[in-house]
């Protein structure tokens, strides 16, 4: 909980640095691959901005616990706008974004570093209807590889939602019912630190509806005027034509 508290702070931080510049978010997206949010001591991470259209230079930056604002060139390797850190450590665990050289600012993306437990999940907002699986995973600090063949508790907002064997959480078609903080629970090591789950809504669809039929043309008042006259003209003529008839 306390990391998850310190990454609130550092986010805090972030927007305030980046206020004048919220309207200018979309202009460039931070990235990051493997795309999750939290990773074991000594994973490579790579950020990367995507920039359409900007003829501004971007820089991925980070804000933590012992640096703010600081840019890729001190704590990474920076190949144009992407920067790569080759063993992460529990201190590059931050708040991470895109800024430009004029100061505009892209979205944030949270990192924790954690050793033993941590539940895997997405490092980006999902949208609803989106499906995700949420991993436990185990793995000793000097080990070489990770595990997830354990059964994990899971928990949401620090309340119990199931019992998975194989240390798995399959989330199906989300809804913003399912925002909020995630953990998972190793049967004997322990905890993983929590991660935020965010939910957006889906955008309305901006497909039109088709066309309605065009309503039948109305008939123009000189032109009923000239049809009704002509119907009086024929019936008079037929009422006369069968009075000679008879006579």
């Amino acid at each position: 909980m306390k990391s998850m508290e310190s990454l609130l702070t550092f986010s805090l931080w972030t927007l305030i640095h980046c206020l004048d510049f919220v309207k200018a978010a979309a202009a460039a997206t931070l990235s990051i691959q493997p795309s999750r949010s939290v990773f074991f001591f000594y994973e490579t991470v790579t950020l990367s901005c995507a920039v359409p259209g900007s003829f501004s230079s971007w820089t991925v930056k980070r804000n933590t616990s012992t640096m703010s604002s600081v840019s890729c060139e001190t704590w990474g390797l920076l190949h144009g706008s992407s920067c790569t850190i080759k063993g992460v450590y529990p201190s590059d665990s931050g708040v991470y974004w895109c800024e430009s050289d004029s100061g505009e600012c892209s979205n944030t993306i949270n990192i924790t570093v954690a050793t033993g437990v941590i539940l895997q999940g997405p490092a980006v907002p999902l949208t609803e209807g989106d499906s995700v699986t949420l991993n436990c995973s185990y793995k000793e600090k000097y080990a070489k590889e990770s595990t997830s063949n354990f059964s994990a508790e899971f928990y949401r907002n620090g309340a119990f939602i199931e019992k998975r064997s194989e240390g798995r959480l399959r989330l199906i078609h989300v809804s913003k019912e399912n925002e909020g903080f995630y953990k998972c629970e190793h049967p004997t090591k322990g905890e993983s630190p929590e991660i935020w789950l965010e939910v957006r809504a889906r955008a309305p669809s901006t497909t039109a509806p088709p066309p309605s039929p065009p309503p039948p043309p109305l008939m123009s008042l000189p032109r009923l005027a000239y049809t009704i006259f002509l119907f009086m003209l024929f019936t008079g003529i037929l009422i006369l034509y069968i009075s000679m008839c008879k006579s």
